[in-house]
This record gives structure tokens, C-alpha cells and sequence, in this order.
């Protein structure tokens, strides 16, 4: 079978925990090890309440890249508690941004929504923040430099995110083929994360199973569009959310974007660093069937020598 040379891989959406559990050093290592045994050489944390990305970077800084969030702003009494600092008014947006990227974050996430609801009819569970104090969080973030991370479901969620500033729309279920040709309008790259909800589709009912299917389906669909149309798009699995396994999970991801009728050029530029990185020593070189297979070489001279 022909081999073919590819860039490192790239996991644009995880977090530093097990099975949405917070981990030690040792649990660092070892998703750090998972990673890289599956080619991923570049990660991008999304958060998480007690900083662990920070300190993730801290000790991997000679063996994977990490940019992180290090904890996400979420609106008080709502979805996303585990993930971060809270927040209800718009007079705490400069006090947390800052404090946040002083303690050591890459970019600042905000949670924009709830997550998708099985009970149907495009719901999404309750979280977010008005236009008004997405903007002021963006403003702040970009005013000292960072770019901004925007966990989003629900078309107009999405939409007041792009509207903002937000750089990336993260998951972004539900959203309509107008938002995404306001992305493509905009420079928003957008991290799907598909996995993760077919994932969690196993521990529910028949009916409940049947509607995520519907969803992902028309997902699959906006990206497709997506794609043709100019979207830069990020491979992310949600690794560390229950169920979902840090470096396995980054194949499933690649196997529902081809499902999606994406091709492997369209893929690999996805799912890996820039093409030139090959030629600064940094590569995979992999079967054609890879996707399926994940056999894999490493070939990095981005750190010292393992």
C-alpha cells in the first residue's frame, strides 16, 4: 500500500481531564502520551475549573504544543460551571478576562449556550449571554491581545458570537446556512466536534438515539457546506468529556468528516499543522488508509529527541 507524508496532527477541542473527571500530573501524562502516540503533536485546551491546562503546559512544554483557555467564562446558573469562572453582569466581564489571561491562558472561551438537548425540536440546554456582554467579553480579550474561543449551539447564539468577534465557533449544532456564510465573511474558523454527541447518543433511548442521528446528519450536512464554500474548518474531538478518549477520539472525528463528503485534501487541512511544517523535519507518514487503520510513523524535530 503507498504511504504518503503529512503534517503533525492537530486536536483543536480537548481538555485535560478523564472522563470529565480532574486529573493529577500522572493523568497529564498520560494524556499527553495518548496523544502522541496517535500523532498529535498540537492541542488546543478548552478549559476546565481548576486551570489543569495551565499547569499541562507547564510540564509538556518539551514534548506537545498547548494553547489553553485555561478556564472558560460562563454565565452564572447555567451550563458550564466545571468549566471555569462564572459571571452575570457585564462589570465583571474586565475583572475575569484579565485574571484569566494573567494566569496564564493563550485565548479566552466563552460558553455561549447550553449543549444540545435529546429531548428534541433543535433545543439546547440553558447558558449564554446577551449580544452585549459577548461583545464586551471579545472587546476585552482582543484589547490585550487574545483570541476568543466561543462555545456555541443554536443558530442564534452562533450568530450574536460571530457578530462579536469570536475567532472560532465551537460545536455549533444547529447552526444555519446563513451563519456560515457569515463566517466565511468574517475570517470564524469552526471546530464541529462530532464524536462527542454520537458518543453520548449510546446511553439514551431509541427515540432519543434517533433524533441525535437526525442532528448529526444535518451537521454533517452544514459542513459539507462549510467546506465548499471557504470555512476554515478544525478538527476537535472533545477529548476528556465522558466516553470520549483522548487520541483515539481524533480518528472517529477524521472517519465523520469524510462521512460528511469531505475529501482527504480537505480533511488533512483540518486535521494537521501547516504543510510547512514537512519541511522543518515534522511529519507522519501514514497508509492512504490511515483513517481506518491509524498506523502511523513520527518524524519531529519540534523537541528534544524522545
Amino acid at each position: 500500500m503507498d504511504k504518503i507524508k503529512i503534517p503533525l496532527f492537530v486536536d483543536s477541542h480537548m481538555h485535560f481531564v478523564i472522563d470529565g473527571r480532574p486529573v493529577n500530573e500522572e493523568g497529564i501524562i498520560s494524556i499527553r502520551n495518548a496523544l502522541l502516540e496517535h500523532g498529535i503533536f498540537s492541542v488546543r485546551d478548552m478549559g476546565y475549573k481548576t486551570g489543569i491546562g495551565i499547569y499541562a503546559k507547564k510540564i509538556s512544554a518539551n514534548d506537545i504544543r498547548i494553547k489553553t483557555a485555561g478556564y472558560a467564562i460562563y454565565r452564572k446558573g447555567t451550563y458550564g460551571v466545571f468549566l471555569g469562572r462564572g459571571i452575570s453582569e457585564i462589570n465583571e466581564v474586565k475583572g475575569v478576562v484579565r485574571e484569566i489571561a494573567e494566569a496564564g491562558a493563550d485565548f479566552i472561551k466563552i460558553v455561549n449556550s447550553g449543549i444540545v438537548c435529546a429531548k428534541g425540536s433543535g433545543l439546547v440546554t440553558p447558558g449564554g449571554f446577551s449580544l452585549e456582554i459577548v461583545k464586551a467579553i471579545c472587546d476585552e480579550a482582543k484589547e490585550i491581545g487574545l483570541t476568543i474561543a466561543c462555545h456555541a449551539n443554536g443558530d442564534e447564539a452562533i450568530r450574536n458570537a460571530i457578530i462579536a468577534g469570536a475567532s472560532s465557533i465551537e460545536h455549533g449544532y444547529f447552526i444555519s446556512d446563513e451563519a456560515l456564510y457569515m463566517m466565511k465573511e468574517t475570517g470564524t474558523s469552526w471546530t464541529p466536534t462530532i464524536f462527542a454527541l454520537a458518543n453520548f447518543s449510546k446511553i439514551l433511548s431509541a427515540s432519543e438515539k434517533r433524533y441525535i442521528q437526525e442532528v448529526i446528519d444535518k451537521h454533517m450536512a452544514s459542513i459539507n457546506l462549510a467546506s465548499s464554500i471557504g470555512v476554515r474548518l478544525n478538527v476537535g474531538t472533545d477529548s476528556g468529556s465522558k466516553g470520549v478518549r483522548h487520541g483515539e477520539s481524533f480518528f472517529e472525528e477524521l472517519r465523520l468528516f469524510r462521512r460528511a463528503g469531505l475529501s482527504l485534501d480537505q480533511i488533512l487541512s483540518a486535521a494537521c499543522m501547516g504543510t510547512e511544517e514537512i519541511e522543518k523535519g515534522n511529519y507522519l507518514i501514514v497508509n492512504e488508509d490511515f483513517i481506518d487503520t491509524k498506523i502511523i510513523e513520527v518524524y519531529s524535530n519540534l523537541f528534544f529527541s524522545r
